[in-house]
């Protein structure tokens, strides 16, 4: 195939409309494939891994979903001796999406550095089992803890001490409650800072469908905290405990990175 850049563009495009016409050259999709053709040294052994590859990095949620269907799912299969739950399945994928696409190495997206070579799906296939791997050995695994919380609200009524240990407690049971998917995404929002779009881009879904899954993650695990404070500590006037539920919900953002930071490497 011809590696100058005014060959490398309409070859990339011309491949890309072949092998996914359900992913639309927008002009940002555009300028990122002349980008990348500028500055790709190597010839092109498959150009539409690329097409589909910027399409990705570029926040195509239709080349998201082509993309796990067509590397991420064909090589799960290479899990099997791992025998992963549900949830950490869905976290293991995550990690794979953030390398993949989120991290970056000499100023580009990972999955860049190989898309067009003809090894993408041997890239995957590693990422994937390393992550696994990784999880696994892992001291917490995909179980959420909460390390630390450091309340300062001289109002609250509880001792410091006893307020510690009960916030701490009530966090945890909480966060168990929570579906693996509102973990990956709480994770991915509040220790990442991976943004909306991207996380609508890595589930393919729109950018509005992510915000509401956070916002109802969020929701849900105050819902959680309430009951838990209930639970734990009944003894609790009405007041201590709203005091309480909106300390949590005030410092929510600081809470879950000091707790999901556990399971973010």
């Amino acid at each position: 195939m011809p590696s100058t850049p005014e060959a490398v563009v309409p070859a990339i495009v011309a491949a890309g409309r072949r092998d996914w016409p359900g992913v639309e050259l927008t002009p940002r999709l555009e300028q990122a494939i002349e980008l990348h053709a500028r500055a790709c040294a190597a010839a092109l052994v498959d150009p539409a891994e690329v097409y589909l590859a910027l399409a990705c990095v570029a926040g195509n949620a239709a080349a998201m979903r082509l993309f796990e269907r067509r590397y991420l799912a064909s090589a799960e299969p290479a899990l099997a001796t791992y025998r992963l739950g549900p949830d950490e399945l869905l976290e293991v994928r995550q990690r794979v999406r953030i390398r993949l696409f989120v991290q970056q190495r000499d100023g580009i997206a990972v999955v860049l550095h190989y898309a067009g070579q003809g090894r993408l799906g041997g890239l995957v296939r590693v990422v994937l089992v390393r992550e696994a791997v990784r999880l696994r050995s892992a001291a917490t695994q995909a179980e959420l803890t909460i390390e630390a919380i450091e309340p300062r609200d001289p109002e609250l009524a509880l001792a410091d001490d006893e307020r510690q240990a009960l916030s701490k407690q009530a966090f945890e049971r909480a966060a168990a409650r929570l579906s693996g998917r509102e973990r990956c995404l709480l994770r991915l929002h509040y220790v990442r800072s991976v943004s909306g779009a991207a996380i609508a881009a890595m589930y393919g879904v729109h950018r509005a469908t992510a915000v509401r899954w956070l916002e109802s993650a969020r929701l849900h695990l105050l819902q959680h905290l309430s009951h838990e404070l209930r639970a734990l500590a009944p003894g609790l006037s009405p007041a201590q405990r709203e005091q309480l539920e909106a300390w949590f919900d005030t410092h929510l953002e600081l809470s879950l990175s000091r707790v999901l930071a556990t399971s973010s490497t």
